[in-house]
C-alpha cells in the first residue's frame, strides 16, 4: 500500500505517535518533559494551546497519515511557485515571531496556521477539509516562544521544515539533497495554488540556510532580525531555564563545538555566532534578497518594514491596518553580575 494511504503498519503509526509529542517538545529534552510542560501550562493560554494541539496531533496521527495520499496529489500536480515566500529569520528570542505575525496581520499574505500542528503530513488537505484557511485577522502578536494559540494562529510549521532541512534542529544541513529540493518546490507550489497568496513564514535558523532555500525556491526573500546582542543573551539565557530546567543546554541553535561549562559563556559565544551566520547569508545571497532588520527599530516603527515588504517585495499592495508601536524589553531580568559580563563581552561595538 502507497506510504501516508489508508491503514499505516503498526510500527509505522507507533512512530508517528511518539514523534507527535516532539513537534512541541524537543527531541533531546531528556528526564524534564514533564517539567517543561507544566512550566508551559503555567504560562497562559498561549502555553495551554501548545500542549492541546499537541494532544490532538497525537490523536489525530491516524487521520494524518490517511490524508497524506492527497496531500501528496496537491504535490504532484502543483506547478512551481509565482508569488514570492518572505521567510522571517534569526536567533531565537530575537523578534522573529512578533515581525512576521506584524507582517502577516497588515499585509494580503497567507501564512501557515496552527493545523500544521496536528497534521504536520497533510496541513493544506486538512485545512481545506475542515475549512480552517487562514484568517489574518486572527493573527495576534502574542506568542510563548513562538507557539500561539488558536486555529488559525500562526504556526513556525517546524515539521514541514523538518522535511527538506533534517528532524535534528540542532544542526543544520550543508547542502540539500535532490529530493529535499523536490520536495520544497512542489510544497511551496501546492501551498500557493490553494492560498491564491503570497507566503510569510518564520523559521528561526533558516539565517544557517538561507542559501540553501534561495537555490531552491527563486521567489524567496528572507528578512533577519537583529536584536541588541546584551538583551538577546539575556533572553537565551532565561529561555533554558524555562525550556530545559536548567542552564547546561543551549536554546536554539547553536555552535557545534563543545558547549562551555560556563553557561554565560556558551551564551555569548551563541550571540557571535548568529551574527557571523548571518553576516555569511547576506554575502552568500546578496542583501536585495536578505534584508538584516533592527528588532528595536522595528518595535518603534512597525509600519516601515510593513511599507518596504509591501512596496519592494509584494508588488505595491496596500497594508490593511496600521500598526502601532511595540515596547521592545529593556529591562534587567537576571542578577547584576550577569548581566554585566554580558555588557562587557556583547555591548561595546557589538552591533555594526
Amino acid at each position: 500500500m502507497a506510504d501516508g494511504a489508508g491503514v499505516q503498519p503498526p510500527g509505522r503509526v507507533a512512530a508517528a505517535v511518539k514523534g507527535g509529542f516532539h513537534r512541541v517538545v524537543p527531541s533531546h529534552l531528556g528526564a524534564d518533559a514533564v517539567g517543561l510542560a507544566r512550566r508551559v501550562f503555567r504560562s497562559g493560554r498561549d502555553g495551554r494551546h501548545t500542549l492541546l494541539f499537541a494532544g490532538l496531533g497525537l490523536v489525530a496521527t491516524p487521520l494524518d497519515l490517511a490524508l497524506r495520499r492527497a496531500e501528496m496529489k496537491r504535490y504532484r500536480t502543483a506547478l512551481p511557485a509565482d508569488l514570492p515566500q518572505v521567510f522571517v529569520c534569526g536567533p531565537a528570542r530575537s523578534g522573529t515571531t512578533l515581525v512576521a505575525s506584524s507582517l502577516i496581520r497588515a499585509l494580503p499574505v497567507s501564512y501557515f496556521t496552527n493545523v500544521t500542528a496536528v497534521f504536520p503530513r497533510s496541513p493544506i488537505t486538512a485545512s481545506h477539509l475542515l475549512r480552517l484557511p487562514p484568517d489574518n485577522s486572527m493573527v495576534s502578536d502574542r506568542s510563548l516562544y513562538g507557539r500561539s494559540a488558536g486555529w488559525r494562529g500562526a504556526s513556525d510549521a517546524l515539521p514541514l521544515w523538518d522535511r527538506w532541512l533534517g528532524t535534528d534542529r540542532t544542526r543544520m544541513p550543508s547542502s540539500l539533497a535532490p529530493e529535499a529540493r523536490a520536495g520544497m518546490t512542489s510544497f511551496f507550489g501546492a501551498y500557493e495554488t490553494w492560498s491564491g497568496r503570497p507566503v510569510v513564514a518564520k523559521n528561526n535558523s533558516l539565517n544557517a540556510v538561507a542559501h540553501l532555500v534561495a537555490e531552491t525556491l527563486p521567489g524567496s526573500y528572507f528578512i533577519c532580525l537583529d536584536r541588541d546582542p546584551v538583551f538577546l543573551a539575556q533572553s537565551l539565557l532565561q529561555a533554558r531555564t524555562f525550556i530545559y530546567g536548567d542552564l547546561g543546554t543551549p536554546y536554539g541553535l547553536a555552535p557545534e563545538s563543545t558547549e562551555p561549562s560556563d553557561p554565560v559563556e556558551g551564551v555569548i559565544a551563541q550571540v557571535r555566532f548568529h551574527r557571523e551566520l548571518a553576516e555569511l547569508q547576506r554575502q552568500r545571497i546578496g542583501a536585495d534578497r536578505f534584508w538584516t532588520v533592527d528588532y528595536e527599530a522595528f518595535c518603534a516603527d512597525p509600519n516601515d518594514l510593513v511599507a518596504r515588504v509591501a512596496g519592494d517585495l509584494l508588488g505595491d499592495v496596500q497594508p490593511s491596518v496600521r500598526l502601532e508601536p511595540f515596547a521592545a524589553s529593556r529591562r534587567v531580568r537576571i542578577d547584576a553580575a550577569t548581566f554585566a559580563r554580558f555588557e562587557r563581552a556583547l555591548g561595546s561595538g557589538s552591533r555594526p
